[in-house]
């Protein structure tokens, strides 16, 4: 029996997880992307994806969606924290706190390397294809990225003869109620301060943050560049419209609201769009046992953690010393609880996203954005 033509409009790493498990799956799969290359939205800057929220180590969760690892995909235990007064904090843990890899259209970028495996399980690319309106057979999924920013990143990426080095910073006065990064691997770097407020005063607590990084390690930049970023998050949506058009990734506000590390996130969405597709199951129930209750601890965690402050920061790095394995502690504080279930509700309340579309402000609209457009063959641009 013919199966169902798949068609997924933009290549980010929800959009291919899902290429890959519907053609390893049979169903004939296109790819549109509106560049010539995937990750072009990045700047070749290192991120990490996280390895504390779950029991599953985050190598064997990519191994059970189908993703094999064939990019740059470092262990990071040996990290070094901050707290505003620059009190150095280092802890113990039993596994890798994350994995670094990198963004970008360079070879052994996490996104060349989920378009190779698409390539090779037999995925079409229409590349430099800005897609006007939603295919009007088969299944169509959307991975076209974040819609608006509910978090900012401002910062560069450079080169430096600094050996492998990996440390955080915490403090309102270098990133309102989120914080600074530095990666340093294999000669490359990137140092960035993550805003999660006063988003026009970016490029202030970037060069605050810098400021503060290079009184504490001694680094030479080199060739530096400027780059920016944004997550984006957002609960209830709708994540699938007229049985046939799923939202997956960012664009369906999948993120965690605490600190940003929604890579996991996504792929996961991806992941599930899939199997639903191939097991003719409910893609938002799905979504609602394996990905919404983590958003909504996050989202409780985000609200306590605006409330810490700076003395807050300290207390919190303070209690994490005293523990023989930080992984643990972490894990606890990113799955749901009791007491995560009592701040949900008034987190949610008084979380407003800035998910925002120019697209979407003429009346009755039916652009593919719109989740609640009537119709199949809507305006969309990826």
């Amino acid at each position: 029996m013919k199966k169902e033509q798949i068609h997924i409009i933009g290549a980010g790493p929800g959009g291919l997880v899902a290429a890959i498990n519907l053609a390893k799956a049979g169903f004939p799969v296109t790819v549109y992307e509106m560049y010539y290359e995937v990750g072009k939205r990045f700047n070749h800057d290192f991120q990490g994806i996280e390895n504390w929220s779950t029991e599953e180590d985050t190598q064997e969760f990519l191994s059970r969606i189908g993703i094999s690892v064939n990019y740059l995909f470092e262990s990071l235990e040996n990290v070094e924290f901050f707290n505003p007064s620059g009190q150095k904090y280092h802890y113990s843990m039993s596994r890798p706190l994350f994995y670094l890899i990198e963004r970008g259209s360079n070879e052994w970028s996490l996104d060349q390397g989920l378009r190779r495996q698409a390539e090779e399980a037999g995925v079409h690319f229409e590349w430099g294809t800005k897609i006007t309106k939603v295919p009007e057979n088969g299944r169509v999924i959307i991975s076209t990225g974040p819609k608006g920013g509910d978090a900012i990143a401002k910062g560069i990426i450079f080169s430096t003869t600094h050996k492998n080095y990996y440390a955080a910073f915490l403090g309102d006065d270098i990133a309102p109620h989120g914080y600074a990064y530095l990666l340093v691997h294999e000669g490359k770097a990137t140092f960035a301060t993550c805003l999660f407020e006063k988003f026009p005063k970016s490029l202030h607590y970037f060069e605050k943050a810098l400021g503060e990084m290079k009184k504490h390690i001694m680094i030479d930049i080199q060739d530096s560049k400027y780059f920016g970023g944004y997550v984006n998050f957002s609960l209830n949506q709708t994540l699938v419209k007229n049985n046939r058009i799923y939202y997956v990734g960012e664009n369906a506000g999948f993120q965690d609201a605490l600190f940003g590390f929604g890579m996991r996130y996504a792929m996961h969405s991806g992941y599930l769009a899939a199997q639903s597709i191939i097991e003719n199951r409910s893609y938002p129930n799905l979504c609602k046992e394996h990905i919404i209750p983590k958003m909504e601890v996050s989202l409780a965690n985000r609200w306590l953690f605006t409330r810490l402050e700076d003395l807050g920061y300290t207390i919190m790095l303070d209690r994490l010393a005293e523990k023989d394995d930080i992984i643990p502690t972490l894990r606890t504080q990113y799955n749901p609880s009791w007491y995560k279930k009592i701040v949900f509700p008034v987190a949610n309340r008084a979380f407003k996203t800035r998910l925002e579309d120019k697209q979407c402000m003429h009346e009755n609209c039916s652009c593919v954005w719109c989740k609640h457009g009537e119709h199949d063959y809507a305006e969309v641009e990826c």
